[in-house]
C-alpha cells in the first residue's frame, strides 16, 4: 500500500526530533519549547505562530544559532503539512537570506531541506529527492548527527514512493546512536513497518513491529505515535482482523489516508461494494486537493510575478523588458484578431451549415439527430465560457476574496473572452430553438435578448472599464464595479446554460436512468453542492438550507445526472423568491414503490391559476423581471424524458413547493 499523506506523520515525526534536540537545562527555554510543541500539536495557527516568534526571539538573544535554524525549520514544516506551500516556499528564501546575511554556511544545508518538504508536500517526489541528497552533501556528519537523522529519514520518504527498497536502505544509514533513545527508534521502526508492508515482505515487517509494539507496550511514555494507526491497521491484516482494521481507520485524523485504507481493508476483505464506495469518496477527496494545490498555485504565480518586478529596478532592463511586452502584447492582439476572424468565419459556416440541416429535417427524421448533433457542438463549445463566468460569479461573490491590482486586467479579461465567445454563439442557440419541436415568438426573442444580451453587453464594458482603470479605481468604487460583474456574469451563465439544454432535449428523446445510487445520499450531496443562489447573487442574501428524509438511507433509485440540473433549478426558484427563512429538499416515499423529492420555501404562493402557467416557456409572472424564465419548463422537461413528473403542490401555503414525484 502507498501511504500518500504519509508526509503528515513523517513530518510531525521530524518536528519532534527537532523540538527535542533543542530542550536544555534552561527553564524558560523548556517552557518555550513545551509551548511551541503544545501550539504544533493543536493545529492553532495563531497560538503556533506567537509561540514560534517567543521562541525564535529567545534563541536569537541568545545566540543559539543550531536551536535557531532548526526553530525556523519546524515553521516550513509547519506550514507544509497545511498545505500552505507559498508561506512555506517564502519562509524557504527568507531562510536562506538569513543564514547568508549572519554568514553562517555551515547551516545551508537547511535551505535544501526546506525546499525537500515544499516539493514532497506538492506530490513531487523526484525533485525533493534531489533537495534532500543536496542536503546530505552539506552536513557535517560528526557534528551534527539530528541534522543527518532528519536527512536521511526525509529522503527515504520521497524515494517510498516509487523505490521503497531504496527507503529502507536509507534507513539503515540513519546514525546509530540517535536510534538508541526510545522516541526516535519506535518512530523509524513504524515507518519500517509500512514501507516493509509496502513491499509485501511480511517477515521484515514482523520483525519491525515486534521492536515497536514491544516499545509501546513497555515504555509508552517514550513511545512516538506518529504512524501508529497506519502499522496497526496492516497488523490487523496480516492476522486478517478486518474489524480490528476498521477500527483503527476511524481513529486517523486524516480522511484522505483513512479512506484509501479503508478501501484496501474492504478489497481484501472482497467488500467491492464498500470498496467502490471508498474509492469514490477517496477521488472525492483528491479532487479537493487538488483543486486547493490549484489555488495555491495561483499564489505562486503571484508570487512570482512580485519577484519580477522587483527585479525591473534598472532603466536599460526596464526598456528591454517594455520592448519584450509591447511586441509580446502586438502578437496577442494580432491572435485575437486572426482568432476573431476566425470564429467570425466559422460562426458563418455553422450557421448556413444548421440552415442546411434544417431544411434537410423537413425531407427525413434523421433531421432530428443532426439538430441534436449541432446543438451539442454548440454546447461544447458554451461549456468553458459558462464555466469561467460562474466560477469567477462563484469567487467575486466572496468579499473576503480580493484581487490585486496588478492582476485585474488578465481575469477580466478573461471574463471579456468567455461573454465575446457566448455573444457570438447565442444567435445560433435561439436559430435551434427556432428550428426545434416548437417555434419561438417576437416577444419570447425579445425576453431571450433582454435575459441574455443585455447584462452580456453590460459584463463586457464594465469589465473594460475595470482593465482601463489600470488598479487605480477607488475600493467602494471598484467593489460595486465587481459586483456588477458578479451578477452579470451569474446571469448570463445560467441564462445561457439553461437555454441551451432547454434546445438540447427538445426532441422528447428518452434519458434513459443507468445510475444506481441511495436515495438521501444523491438529494444531501445535490443540496449541499448548490453554491450560487440568485439570492446571494443578487441581494447578498444568504438563506439556510436544510434536508429531511422520511426514507431509509438504504433505499436506492436508478436516475440521470441530469437530476441534478432538474433540481438545480427548482432550488434556484425557491431560492430566488423567498422571502427569508430556509430553503428545503425533502425526500419522501409515495407508498407505491417510487419515491419523491420535494422542494420548498417561506414566502409568497404561486397563486392556483399561474400553477400550470409557470411551467411555459419565457413566461414572467413579474413586469419587473429580467429573467430568461426557462427555469422551471427545463425543469419539467427534463423530469418527463426521465419518466418523472414535476408539479407545484398548491396546498402548500407558506410558500412555494414543487415535486419531483416517480422516482
Amino acid at each position: 500500500m502507498k501511504y500518500k499523506n504519509i508526509i503528515i506523520t513523517i513530518a510531525l515525526l521530524l518536528a519532534s526530533v527537532t523540538l527535542c534536540a533543542q530542550q536544555s537545562s534552561a527553564e524558560k527555554e523548556q517552557q518555550l519549547v513545551q509551548r511551541l510543541q503544545e501550539a504544533q500539536m493543536s493545529g492553532n495557527d495563531k497560538d503556533f505562530y506567537k509561540a514560534h516568534d517567543a521562541f525564535l526571539n529567545y534563541l536569537e538573544e541568545h545566540k543559539s544559532w543550531d536551536k535557531y535554524y532548526r526553530t525556523r525549520m519546524s515553521l516550513i514544516i509547519y506550514e507544509v503539512n497545511n498545505k500552505r506551500f507559498h508561506r512555506a516556499f517564502m519562509e524557504v528564501h527568507k531562510l536562506t537570506d538569513d543564514i547568508k546575511e549572519r554568514h553562517h554556511d555551515q547551516y545551508l544545508y537547511m535551505s535544501n531541506m526546506g525546499m525537500g518538504f515544499f516539493y514532497n508536500g506538492r506530490n513531487q517526489h523526484e525533485l525533493a529527492e534531489t533537495f534532500f541528497r543536496r542536503a546530505l552533501q552539506g552536513i557535517n556528519a560528526q557534528k551534527d548527527p539530528i541534522g543527518v537523522f532528519n536527512a536521511y529519514l526525509s529522503l527515504a520518504q520521497s524515494l517510498s514512493f516509487k523505490r521503497p527498497a531504496e527507503a529502507m536502505a536509507c534507513l539503515d544509514s540513519l546514525p546509530q546512536q540517535m536510534l538508541q533513545v526510545p522516541m526516535y527508534e519506535s518512530g523509524v521502526l513504524g515507518y519500517r513497518c509500512i514501507i516493509a508492508n509496502q513491499m509485501g515482505d511480511r517477515e521484515a515487517f514482523k520483525r519491525y513491529f515486534t521492536k515497536y509494539d514491544s516499545i509501546r507496550q513497555h515504555i509508552p511514555d517514550q513511545f512516538n505515535a506518529a504512524n501508529l494507526e497506519q502499522v496497526m491497521v496492516s497488523q490487523c491484516l496480516i492476522q486478517k482482523d478486518y474489524q480490528c482494521a476498521l477500527g483503527w481507520c476511524d481513529s486517523i485524523k486524516v480522511p484522505l489516508t483513512a479512506t484509501e485504507l479503508r478501501m484496501h481493508i474492504y478489497e481484501e476483505m472482497g467488500d467491492w461494494k464498500r470498496a467502490f464506495q471508498a474509492s469514490q469518496l477517496k477521488d472525492s477527496l483528491e479532487l479537493t486537493d487538488e483543486r486547493e494545490a490549484l489555488e495555491i498555485h495561483m499564489m505562486d504565480m503571484a508570487h512570482d510575478i512580485d519577484l519580477l518586478a522587483a527585479e525591473q529596478e534598472k532603466a536599460n532592463i526596464r526598456r528591454i523588458q517594455l520592448t519584450i511586452v509591447g511586441l509580446m502584447a502586438a502578437s496577442i492582439i494580432a491572435l485575437l484578431v486572426g482568432i476573431l476572424i476566425y470564429r467570425s468565419k466559422k460562426n458563418r459556416l455553422l450557421r448556413e451549415q444548421f440552415e442546411q440541416l434544417q431544411e434537410a429535417r423537413h425531407d427525413t427524421e434523421a433531421g432530428q439527430a443532426i439538430r441534436r448533433a449541432f446543438v451539442m457542438s454548440i454546447y461544447d463549445k458554451l461549456k468553458s465560457p459558462i464555466n469561467v463566468l460562474r466560477s469567477y460569479a462563484r469567487v467575486f461573490n466572496d468579499p473576503n476574496f480580493m484581487l490585486k491590482p496588478e492582476e485585474r486586467p488578465k481575469r477580466y479579461s478573461d471574463i471579456i473572452a468567455a461573454a465575446r465567445s457566448i455573444e457570438s454563439l447565442i444567435d445560433p442557440v435561439l436559430d435551434s430553438y427556432v428550428r426545434g419541436t416548437s417555434g419561438i415568438t417576437d416577444e419570447e426573442k425579445r425576453i431571450c435578448m433582454d435575459a441574455l444580451r443585455s447584462p452580456l453587453l453590460t459584463l463586457i464594458s464594465t469589465s473594460e472599464v475595470i482593465i482601463e482603470g489600470h488598479g487605480e479605481i477607488p475600493r467602494e468604487e471598484y467593489m460595486e464595479l465587481r459586483n456588477c460583474v458578479c451578477r452579470d456574469a451569474y446571469h448570463v451563465a445560467t441564462a445561457t446554460q439553461q437555454l441551451i439544454l432547454y434546445s438540447l432535449y427538445g426532441d422528447n428523446l428518452e434519458i434513459k436512468k443507468e445510475h444506481k445510487i441511495k436515495l438521501n445520499e444523491l438529494a444531501r450531496s445535490i443540496l449541499n453542492s448548490y453554491d450560487l443562489a440568485p439570492s446571494a447573487i443578487d441581494h447578498d442574501r444568504h438563506l439556510g438550507r436544510e434536508f429531511l428524509t422520511d426514507v431509509p438511507d438504504e433505499v436506492e433509485v436508478f436516475t440521470n445526472p441530469m437530476l441534478q440540473e432538474l433540481l438545480n433549478c427548482l432550488l434556484d426558484n425557491a431560492d430566488k423568491y423567498a422571502a427569508g427563512g430556509t430553503v428545503k429538499m425533502s425526500c419522501h416515499d409515495c407508498g407505491n414503490g417510487t419515491y419523491a423529492i420535494a422542494v420548498f420555501n417561506e414566502g409568497p404562493a404561486v397563486a392556483a391559476d399561474d400553477a400550470e402557467h409557470i411551467f411555459e416557456p419565457f413566461v414572467r409572472l413579474y413586469p419587473e423581471e429580467h429573467s430568461l424564465g426557462i427555469g422551471l419548463p427545463l425543469a419539467r422537461r427534463l423530469a418527463k424524458l426521465m419518466g418523472y413528473e414535476v408539479t407545484l403542490d398548491t396546498s402548500y401555503t407558506q410558500g412555494a413547493r414543487f415535486i419531483v414525484s416517480g422516482l
